[in-house]
């Protein structure tokens, strides 16, 4: 007996909330909602044909096609399946296919191909990008001809989607830019339009990768300790502090990688994938090996967490799953629960930001140093040739023990900025 299926709300649809994994709302005679991690809801219709076989067809995105209009399109595809037509026809394919060969759609999925060889880009990567332009940009414009498209589209366009992400309004203004040039190389346009975008004001998310500021450091410290979550994640946030690394290069962590003994971690440019594993091949992010001098601090942790993980070759193994690796969600989810909201007070990410923000204040590194030790691409091709050869290292190694030595003051006698840190202490050196 088939299930019974209740209609949708507006109000329901309004009110799903992403989740860590997409889901399904279900409206019934195939129609149901797609909700994405990202937040993006996109129509899908769901029907058989004359053979059995499934096929699934995607109608829109939520709010631009409302719950009603759904409705129409399934009625439509619907009865279109009733009087006997081809799938083809009902499909848009084959020879029913639109016959625009220069939308903005097929150029960008064009440009992005090319793109991805030139630079190059991982797969990952790529299919992050495209995802962005299907979920926010082609909704709006991706149907159009390129040549048909004006300054007031784009504006328009990037304007409703800055309503929904000021971040992907951003990256895809940028997108947009390049995409327009691509076409002008190809004879496609004349003019690149999306230029003119350039100076629209589309204001950077305020709370984009959230910090704390360097006041709340020691109450923050002091969260992670008291957190009564699994030990292993109390454990990796505790030396994320002190290392401050990125939350793959932290999470698919592997022992061979580390010297306890030196106390160097070199993280490689590129892991060996785990099969089942998504992302595990995921190194440095810059895609060099990239030195991270332990200080004695950071050792005692990565000491804690050997003994808890056994004889596992991986650093910080799931609760959940001894093979598996801590969640990209874990961190976050930790922060949360210790009361912080990381969309507006601190994430992650954040941790680098608060110990770029402090070696920089303390006046005691050059920025070439700290640079090297944030593991930033210089932007300054000259430059980057340089420091690349120049690693620093002698210098790096005294800026992580006095980072960590910093964060155990601090929490330990409460808070003073890193400037007068360093004062202090060269006044109780001169005595």
């Amino acid at each position: 007996m088939a299930r019974t299926i209740k209609p949708l709300t507006a109000s329901q649809i309004e009110k799903a909330k992403p989740k860590d994994k997409e889901y399904n709302l279900f409206d019934g005679e195939g129609l149901y909602l797609v909700i994405r991690p990202s937040g993006a809801k996109t129509w899908m219709l769901r029907f058989k044909d004359d053979f059995g076989r499934v096929h699934k067809l995607k109608l829109g995105i939520f709010p631009e096609m409302t719950l009603a209009l759904a409705r129409e399109k399934r009625m439509g595809y619907r009865r279109a399946i009733a009087e006997g037509k081809e799938l083809d026809e009902i499909l848009g394919k084959g020879e029913y296919a639109p016959k625009i060969d220069n939308s903005l759609e097929l150029i960008s999925r064009t440009w992005l191909e090319q793109y991805a060889k030139r630079k190059p880009l991982e797969e990952h990567t790529k299919h992050k990008r495209i995802r962005k332009l299907e979920n926010h940009l082609f909704p709006l414009l991706g149907r159009y001809s390129i040549a048909d498209i004006r300054p007031k589209d784009l504006r328009l366009a990037l304007n409703q989607i800055y309503e929904k992400s000021a971040d992907n309004a951003q990256r895809i203004r940028a997108d947009l830019v390049l995409i327009f040039s691509y076409a002008v190389q190809y004879g496609y346009i004349e003019v690149n339009h999306a230029r003119e975008m350039e100076s629209l004001d589309l204001s950077a998310p305020k709370n984009h990768r959230p910090a704390l500021p360097l006041q709340k450091l020691p109450e923050l410290i002091r969260r992670i300790k008291a957190d009564t979550g699994y030990v292993l994640t109390r454990l990796c946030l505790e030396l994320s502090l002190h290392i401050f690394i990125r939350s793959s290069e932290l999470r698919f962590a592997r022992w061979s990688e580390i010297d306890l003994v030196k106390k160097q971690w070199v993280l490689p440019g590129k892991r060996t994938h785990l099969n089942g594993i998504k992302h595990s091949d995921r190194g440095a992010k810059m895609r060099e090996p990239h030195i991270v001098p332990l200080s004695n601090q950071a050792v005692e942790i990565l000491c804690q967490v050997k003994n808890l993980g056994g004889s596992s070759e991986l650093v910080f193994p799931s609760s959940y799953n001894g093979a598996a690796f801590l969640s990209e969600n874990t961190f976050n989810a930790a922060l949360r629960r210790m009361g912080y909201d990381t969309q507006k007070e601190v994430c992650f990410h954040g941790f680098r930001a608060m110990a770029r923000s402090a070696l920089g204040e303390c006046g005691l590194f050059q920025r070439d140093a700290i640079e090297k030790q944030m593991s930033h691409q210089e932007r300054n091709d000259i430059v980057g040739a340089y420091t690349h050869v120049a690693e620093y290292l002698y210098e790096r190694k005294r800026m992580m023990q006095w980072w960590s030595q910093y964060l155990i003051d601090i929490e330990g006698r409460g808070y003073v900025s890193p400037y007068e840190y360093v004062t202090r202490s060269s006044l109780t050196n001169t005595k």
